[in-house]
C-alpha cells in the first residue's frame, strides 16, 4: 500500500513538474513574440523618421498678397506668414533660417538692406521672426507707395533629435539616414501692395507675378 502511495506521489509531482514546463514555455513564447512585434513596430517607426529626413522641406506663405495702407494713422506692420513642413527634430525647429527678398523684377520698398532679410539680422523696418515650431513671421513698416514682389526660402543644419543620444535607436536611425546636411526649402512668393486708402485697409490684392 505504501509502494502505492508513494507512486501516486512521484506521479503527481510529475505532472506538476510538465505543467510547470509548459506554463514557462508559454511564457517564453509570448515574451519572443511581444518583443518581435516591438522590434516590428521599433523598426517601422525608424524608418518612417528616416523617411522625413530624406524628403525635402516645403515652405509656404500666408497670404500670397496684402494690401498695405500706408497713410492710416496707425501704422501697423505688413504680416505675412512663413511655414516650413518637414523638419523633424526640435533642435531643427529651433534654428531654421528665413530669408526674405525683393523680387528681381520688383520695385524696392524704401529702406529696403541690400541682401535682404533673415532670421536675427533684420532691421526696425523689416525683420524676420521665428516662433517655437518653426515658423516665421514676416514683418514690414512700408513707407512709400507701389506693388512690391518678395521671395522667400529657408534653410536648416539636419539635426538627430536630442532625445535619441546615448541610445541604440540613435545608432539604427544614423546607419538609415547615413550623413545629415544642410536642407534648403523651395522659393515661395508674395506681394505687397502698399497705397493710401484714407485709414481705409483693403484684404486681398491681386497680383500676377
Amino acid at each position: 500500500m505504501a509502494k502505492g502511495g508513494g507512486s501516486g506521489a512521484k506521479m503527481l509531482y510529475f505532472v506538476l513538474y510538465i505543467v510547470l514546463i509548459v506554463e514557462l514555455l508559454i511564457v517564453i513564447t509570448e515574451r519572443d513574440e511581444l518583443e518581435e512585434v516591438e522590434a516590428h513596430i521599433r523598426t517601422n517607426m525608424l524608418g518612417s523618421i528616416a523617411n522625413s529626413y530624406k524628403l525635402p522641406i516645403q515652405l509656404s506663405v500666408t497670404p500670397k498678397a496684402l494690401d498695405y495702407n500706408v497713410g492710416a494713422t496707425e501704422n501697423n506692420d505688413a504680416t505675412v506668414v512663413l511655414s516650413v513642413v518637414g523638419l523633424v527634430a526640435d533642435e531643427e525647429k529651433k534654428e531654421v533660417k528665413y530669408h526674405v527678398d525683393v523680387d528681381p523684377s520688383s520695385k524696392v520698398p524704401d529702406g529696403w538692406p541690400s541682401g535682404g532679410v533673415s532670421t536675427g539680422d533684420g532691421t526696425e523696418k523689416y525683420k524676420v521672426l521665428n516662433d517655437e515650431q518653426g515658423n516665421a513671421t514676416f514683418l514690414a513698416k512700408i513707407n512709400s507707395e507701389g506693388d512690391y514682389k518678395f521671395i522667400a526660402q529657408c534653410q536648416v543644419d539636419r539635426k538627430f533629435p536630442e532625445y535619441l543620444h546615448g541610445t541604440p535607436l540613435l545608432d539604427s536611425l544614423k546607419v538609415m539616414v547615413g550623413n545629415l546636411t544642410t536642407a534648403i526649402s523651395n522659393k515661395d512668393k508674395f506681394a505687397i501692395s502698399a497705397k493710401r486708402q484714407g485709414g481705409v485697409k483693403k484684404a486681398g490684392a491681386q497680383i500676377v507675378f
